[in-house]
Formats: C-alpha cells, structure tokens, sequence
C-alpha cells in the first residue's frame, strides 16, 4: 500500500491545428495533407513500470500510473537513459502490435535540448513508418511553438515561416519527458470510453474528429511537390501560470517552397 503519492495532473489539454494554404492566398483552399497510415483501435497507457522508473527511479516502486511521489517535482523533465529506455521499450511495443519496425533514437539523446528532443522523437515515428523525415528546423517555428507553449496552445504560423504549403501543429501539457508525450499523442490519443478516461479534449465521442487527431498529426503524408522541403521547430517550458500545465511541449512543422534558409539541418 502507498502511503504517498499525489495524482498527476498529466490529462490536460491535447489539440492540434493544420492549416493549409497555396502560396499567396489568405485562407484556406483545399487539403494536400492527408494520413494514410491506421489508428489503434484502442488506447494504450504506459506500464506501470515504466512510470515508476521515470518518477521514483525503479519499477517496483509501487506507485500507480499517474501517482508521483510526494518528493517529486511535477514541473521537472525526466532526462535520464533510465527513463527513456523504459518509455521507448513501451513505445517499441506498440510497434510491434502495429507491426512497425522499432523506433531508435541517437546515442546522443539525453544531451539534447528537450525542444530537438521532441523533433526527433517524431522523426524517429515517422522513419520507421518509411515516412520522410522533417530535414531541417527553422527558428521562425522554434519562435512559434515558444509563444504556444507559454500560452498552451497549439503554435499558429507568423508571417516569418516561408511559403509554406502546409502547416501543421501539436501542443501537450504535464508530461516529463519528450517521450512521454510522443507516447500519449500516438497511442492514447483516442476515445477512453468516457471523458474522464480521455485525454485528448477534442476526442468527445468515440466517433469525433478530433480522435488520434495527434497521431495523424505526427503522421502527416504529405503531396510530394517538386521545389518543397519539409521543416520544423519545437519549444519546451517548465515554469508559468498557475493556468498552464507544465512542462508544456508545442511543436510546428510545415512543409514549404524553396528556397528557404534553414538554421539547423538534421542528420536524418
């Protein structure tokens, strides 16, 4: 029996925005993004395990999912191997029932910023489903999904993001880990059966719209256009109002007309 514990607040706001617009035009006008890939049919949580690992540093610590240890500091990010090789294992079993090849990540992962954390981990979703990959990040996006996070919002372009063709963003509040919101928008992003088993808001019904709409963010196929390239940016923050949950994870991602400078290219 646990005799500490607090709830997580985990299950804040999910929501995504994809906006489409041919070059020049000021609204939308048609959908060249598109998600060709299937949605679980059902969600899938992390294990108990994996979250005692990342919140009490060893499995059998006892705690139930979404419980953290009184000593634990919810606005935190968990950066340690520890953590994200339990997360990926979870993650690497929900490839497997997919029949996807595993995902992997670079040896490198722990030292990089929780931001380029984020852009990897959908890199890496999207590779091992023989999607292209996002090659590049733009500091106008990075700028974006700054002002989302703070806001808790889904980041929305700026006049600074290029020609782009196709702009989609995703935004999650509470999670540890970079890993563990990819966990939530690819695997529990559906129906629960009833709201309080939900996370994903704009999931109202197990027929809604909004359901894996994270997901098939994450997942986008997009028209291979000759003379475009596919971009990204992504910010992280842990601290804020007491409106906002933290940590507090935006991401943009578009694909754009060349030529473009790009600030950080990505070895994909």
């Amino acid at each position: 029996m646990i005799s500490d514990g607090v709830p997580l607040k985990r299950f804040t706001l999910f929501t995504l925005v994809t906006v489409v617009f041919l070059v020049l035009t000021s609204g939308p006008v048609g959908d060249n993004y598109s998600q060709n890939i299937p949605n679980p049919s059902k969600n899938s949580s992390i294990s108990d395990a994996t979250w005692n690992i990342c919140v009490a540093g060893k499995a059998d610590a006892g705690f139930q999912l979404d419980y953290y240890p009184d000593s634990f500091n919810q606005n935190s990010i968990v950066n340690t191997k520890a953590c994200d090789q339990a997360v990926l294992r979870d993650i690497n079993a929900r490839h497997r029932a997919e029949g996807v090849p595993p995902m992997t990540l670079p040896s490198n992962f722990e030292s990089l910023s929780p931001s380029m954390q984020v852009i990897y981990v959908v890199n890496a979703e999207r590779v091992s489903r023989n999607l292209p990959p996002y090659v590049g990040v733009l500091n106008s996006l990075n700028a974006d999904s700054l002002i989302a996070a703070k806001a808790g919002n889904d980041p929305n372009p700026s006049k600074h993001d290029g020609n782009w063709l196709v702009y989609n963003s995703i935004w999650a509040g509470g999670y540890q880990s970079a890993l563990l919101a990819d966990y939530d928008w690819m695997y529990n992003d559906g129906w629960g059966g009833n709201s309080d088993n939900t996370i994903n808001v704009d999931c109202t019904s197990a027929r809604a719209q909004g359901c894996w709409g994270h997901r098939e963010g994450i997942l986008a196929t997009y028209d291979p256009s000759g003379g475009t390239i596919l971009l990204a940016g992504a910010a992280v923050v842990t601290s804020g109002p007491s409106s906002l949950s933290v940590p507090s994870y935006a991401a943009a991602f578009e694909q754009v007309q060349t030529p473009i400078k790009v600030d950080k290219n990505l070895g994909n």
